[in-house]
């Protein structure tokens, strides 16, 4: 079995969507609601949700493209109903 091409973008996006999946969920188990997040880790989040974009781009995958497109629509979205209310 061999990597697609651009695998490094697909590895960037893993990794950090399953670190923010995996916080939320020791969060939630731990009885706690979901916690704002500070700039540097929105920043990652933000980013990987762009390689994803790009990656989908690349190889193609108009699904992979649509999932990132609608996460980064979804982040977009709690930000700016975050910063309303704050």
């Amino acid at each position: 079995m061999t990597l697609p091409a651009h695998w490094w973008l697909l590895a960037l996006v893993v990794v950090i969507q399953g670190l923010f999946f995996v916080r939320i969920i020791v969060l939630r188990m731990r009885g706690k609601g979901v916690q704002p997040l500070a700039r540097p880790p929105q920043a990652a989040l933000a980013a990987s949700g762009l390689a994803g974009l790009a990656y989908g781009f690349v190889q193609r995958d108009p699904l992979f493209f649509l999932g990132q497109a609608c996460l980064l629509i979804l982040y977009y979205h709690m930000q700016r109903e975050r910063n309303d209310l704050g």
